[in-house]
């Protein structure tokens, strides 16, 4: 098995990973032998052995082998300080996530749920990495013209190379039915973060196909806001649909009642500030996790209310703009509903 990582020579440090994913672009330090006299026969700039079970690496200088200090990492050691006890930590890891988009939300959504404990992932974007990306997207320079499922699932492995990332970049709502079926089956949430109303209205209805909880997320013009909405098939009264096809724009804030709504306005999301994207961005990262422990006995689980599945999360520069009164201004209106015209929770009959 080839070993992974960084050698940093002023240091005389070397850290080491071994990935079995052939495909990871973590620089190759080294070797892996079982015997010294393979290690001896070996013409590798650095190498470990195997002894009494034990590595050992080394580097080649001056036509010699030198032994070389290493850093071991225990992996579970790096979710150790999060506020979950370890029976919520189990909970987050086992769970499975499909994540349609990895632009500006969806690549700091993997990234940041990763950080979080996930470690089952199917992301699904048809999109390669270009040079307007860089501004407000977790992958750099090294990235360009590379598909954004592939980028992203290396950037999920530097921080956790035991996760499992299954990748599509193509448009899966139009493969064969069993692959799609394969996507979402046994899966505990579906995060969509696209800038497309109607891949947005697929996902939802998927999650109603498959009585699965769904959460979309989007930023507003130059993301002076934008909005956290979740689905839970069966709870909430409102879906995505719902929301998209009846929406209103009442006069002052207070209730809106998607069930009499008539305009079918949509807010398209457009490019912004990184930190302002990012605002929303982390707004849903947690109601993901909250989602995920909604069944269990803590404190996030307390802040899923299925009435108000809905919050708009203005900006600094949101301020009367949309229904934002003040900067960070974030509004969770009780919904009531469901539309009336609605094809999806309507004809599912699960409300």
């Amino acid at each position: 098995m080839p070993i992974y990582g960084l050698v940093r020579e002023d240091e005389k440090l070397c850290y080491v990973l071994a990935v079995e994913d052939s495909n990871s672009r973590l620089p190759v330090i080294g070797f892996l032998y079982t015997t010294t006299n393979d290690f001896e026969k070996g013409h590798a700039s650095m190498a470990a052995v195997i002894k009494n079970d034990l590595p050992e690496f080394y580097n080649f200088e001056n036509d010699g082998w030198v032994k070389t200090d290493f850093v071991a990492i225990d992996l579970c050691d790096a979710f150790k300080r999060t506020p979950f006890p370890e029976r919520l930590m189990k909970v987050i890891s086992d769970s499975k996530i499909v994540l349609f988009g990895l632009g500006s939300m969806g690549s700091r959504l993997a990234v940041g749920l990763t950080r979080s404990g996930i470690r089952n992932f199917k992301l699904i974007d048809p999109d390669v990495v270009s040079i307007e990306n860089l501004s407000r997207h977790e992958c750099d320079l090294t990235d360009l013209c590379r598909s954004k499922v592939v980028a992203v699932k290396e950037k999920i492995h530097r921080i956790n190379p035991n996760a499992v990332v299954e990748k599509y970049d193509y448009d899966i709502f139009k493969a064969e039915k069993e692959v799609r079926d394969e996507v979402f089956r046994n899966v505990d949430l579906v995060i969509a973060t696209t800038d497309k109303k109607s891949v947005q209205l697929k996902v939802n209805e998927v999650c109603f196909d498959n009585n699965t909880v769904g959460l979309f997320s989007g930023c507003y013009e130059e993301a002076k806001g934008g909005e956290v909405f979740y689905v839970i098939p069966g709870e909430t009264k409102v879906c995505y649909e719902c929301l998209r096809g009846g929406v209103q724009q009442p006069e002052r804030l207070g209730k809106i009642d998607y069930s009499k709504a008539q305009s079918t306005e949509d807010y398209e999301g457009e490019p912004g500030l990184n930190a302002a994207i990012n605002f929303v961005t982390d707004v849903a990262q947690q109601y993901a996790l909250a989602l995920l422990l909604r069944k269990e006995d803590c404190e996030m689980a307390k802040k899923i209310e299925p009435l108000k599945n809905l919050l708009l999360v203005g900006g600094l520069l949101g301020q009367n703009y949309y229904f934002f009164r003040k900067p960070f201004d974030i509004i969770q209106p009780t919904l009531k509903g469901p539309w009336k015209e609605c094809g999806t929770c309507q004809d599912n009959n699960q409300l």
